[in-house]
């Protein structure tokens, strides 16, 4: 996914992949099928109802360039679009990410899945300006006193420049996920800890293209998550919108599950934005075409998509109303009961309703769940109308 106009021309071409990686660390044994007392201490357990993530990209950082404002000719866009100047907080600190996680659980998120870039070891090696603040958002999640709420989990963000080129430098990564994994609010379904690289593709170039090298890593990883007592690997890896999984693919060879960060349809580029309902239809479309596939499929729901503050050329989506978002999550609830092969595996062949949301604060790309001032709670509301009806009502 891409993640602002601070990146070369090259970066921008690769932020059009809009394909999703995911590994999922295991556990040894599921748990029982109902609802944990404190969801962020011990994960999520087997739950009848759909498990909703959002996306979060902790790349709002206040030390110039930054995602406010990159260019001196450009100056502050925030002046030019207040309506998507977010309420809790403008830039990812402490106290942001702590009102973020309480707004959120409030409102029937269960967790954020935020993106995790390497910039050497400690941050010592900036593929980008000021790159080294965009792992913030784990940092202070970790950090928060309110982390008990609900829970989070990395996304390995491997699109250029971040890669991970070297077996000494993955090694290095795999040491600082594992410390991420080890907090008591890191994502568990079934009992399992859930990561997340974020392209398949990517994932098989820094390998040289090569299956033995993308089989060693992965191996890796799961040699490294069992000797630290945290269980065996179930792996799964993102794959296009419309890359089905049928036998013999490679993501069906290495992988448990495929699923998709964000897609946008093939349209061209003109004056006007397109209506939000042609961002839905394709999302719904890439889900009915995964439900032949033999590894579950994790599906997506895009919140909208409008780069227009920043200088990207891609197709722009007018932004849901209420009616529009809300009848989109009732769809993407109803396909996940209907067709067997979405959400995320569980021992025994099973399956764990899920899905995740394009995105918590893509304030630039457009895909935007946190509050604003143009919107409020808006789509925090519906989430919670649609799948935790039930709860009692946030304070």
């Amino acid at each position: 996914m891409s993640h602002g106009p601070l990146r070369g021309e090259s970066t921008m071409k690769a932020k059009t992949a809009w394909i999703t990686c995911w590994i999922v660390l295991g556990a040894l044994s599921g748990a029982p099928a109902d609802e944990p007392s404190d969801p962020a201490a011990n994960g999520h357990r087997e739950t009848a109802r759909a498990l909703v993530g959002v996306s979060y990209f902790a790349g709002w950082w206040k030390p110039l360039p930054n995602k406010w404002n990159y260019s001196p000719k450009v100056g502050d866009w925030r002046a030019k679009f207040p309506d998507r100047v977010p309420l809790l907080g403008q830039y990812n600190t402490q106290a942001t990410m702590d009102k973020e996680i309480v707004a959120a659980a409030e409102h029937g998120v269960d967790f954020f899945l935020i993106l995790w870039y390497y910039n050497g070891p400690d941050g010592t090696r900036e593929r980008e300006p000021n790159s080294r603040f965009l792992n913030e958002g784990v940092r202070t999640f970790i950090a928060s006193p309110e982390a008990h709420r609900m829970n989070f989990a990395v996304e390995y963000v491997n699109h250029r420049p971040y890669q991970v080129s070297t077996d000494e430098d993955w090694s290095h990564c795999v040491s600082i996920w594992l410390d991420a994994v080890r907090h008591p609010s890191y994502l568990r379904v079934g009992g399992r800890p859930v990561f997340k690289v974020h392209s398949w593709h990517y994932f098989w170039q820094e390998n040289q293209e090569d299956a033995d090298s993308c089989r060693n890593r992965l191996d890796a990883l799961r040699r490294a998550v069992r000797e630290a007592g945290l269980g065996e690997l179930l792996i799964g890896c993102g794959v296009g919108p419309g890359e089905q999984g049928p036998p013999g693919h490679p993501a069906a060879e290495l992988f448990d599950f495929t699923g998709t960060y964000m897609a946008l349809p093939p349209l061209p580029p003109q004056a006007e934005d397109y209506p939000y309902e042609k961002l839905a239809e394709y999302a719904r479309s890439t889900r009915k075409r995964h439900d032949g596939d033999v590894i579950p499929y994790l599906p997506y729901v895009g919140a909208g998509f409008n780069a227009k503050p920043w200088p990207d050329t891609r197709a722009r989506f007018a932004f849901p109303n209420r009616e529009q978002w809300t009848r989109e999550l009732r769809q993407v609830k109803t396909d996940l009961e209907r067709i067997e092969t979405l959400g995320l595996p569980l021992p025994g062949g099973r399956r764990q309703k899920a899905l995740t949301i394009y995105a918590w604060n893509e304030f630039g790309e457009g895909g935007i769940v946190a509050p604003t001032q143009g919107e409020g709670t808006m789509k925090l509301k519906a989430i919670r109308d649609v799948f935790r009806s039930s709860d009692p009502p946030p304070p």
